[in-house]
């Protein structure tokens, strides 16, 4: 699995506001096969496969996050065990929107991301936070467009939101505070999950 960054560059500032959400669940609403009045409103069985992937990958970084806290102090401990419990959240959500436990972690993740959560110098955890809520982001963006529920659409629109509020602070944390372009946009790719294993 490769977590690297590429070049493909999206604007976070229209995933900061809620009409942007609401105006890109429509779209995608609209140009699916299915109108948007006959979208069914619960998961369909491809849309509980892939949220599924989604609910791991949460799981994943949850545990980052939960072992970044305990190699941070203070105020920048607090943060990641804060973040963490926001995943957890996500997870949760998830596991109650498709009816499964939220129980086991996507392991590629945790391991390809681990060393760079078992520091204890905020710049540092900043950096390394900061391409993983953008990874995150990216990675339920690309998903947002094969869903073919309503309330898949709204709950993966509603993380997305918030992960990426999330990457701003966390790209604040890294050093990039007064630089606008770094601060709104995303250049990393999504990664390809499946159901069972990334």
């Amino acid at each position: 699995m490769d977590l690297d960054t590429t070049e493909r560059a999206s604007s976070r500032r229209s995933l900061l506001s809620l009409g942007g959400i609401v105006a890109a669940g429509t779209a995608v609403a609209l140009a699916s096969s299915t109108s948007a009045a006959a979208a069914p409103d619960k998961p369909t069985d491809a849309d509980r496969v892939a949220l599924n992937a989604a609910l791991r990958l949460e799981l994943a970084v949850r545990d980052l996050y939960q072992q970044a806290a305990g190699e941070l102090d203070g105020d920048v401990a607090q943060l990641a065990s804060v973040v963490a419990k926001n995943h957890e959240s996500y997870a949760q959500a998830i596991s109650g929107a498709i009816g499964t436990s939220a129980n086991q972690r996507n392991e590629d993740v945790f391991n390809a991301q681990r060393s760079l959560f078992a520091v204890s110098d905020a710049q540092a955890f900043g950096a390394a936070a900061r391409t993983l809520e953008n990874i995150a982001v990216a990675t339920h963006t690309e998903s947002l467009a094969n869903y073919e529920s309503i309330d898949a659409i709204e709950l993966t629109a509603s993380i997305i939101t918030t992960e990426s509020r999330q990457a701003v602070v966390f790209t604040s944390l890294a050093g990039f505070a007064s630089n606008l372009d770094e601060m709104l946009s995303n250049s990393v790719a999504p990664l390809e999950l499946s159901g069972g294993a990334a």
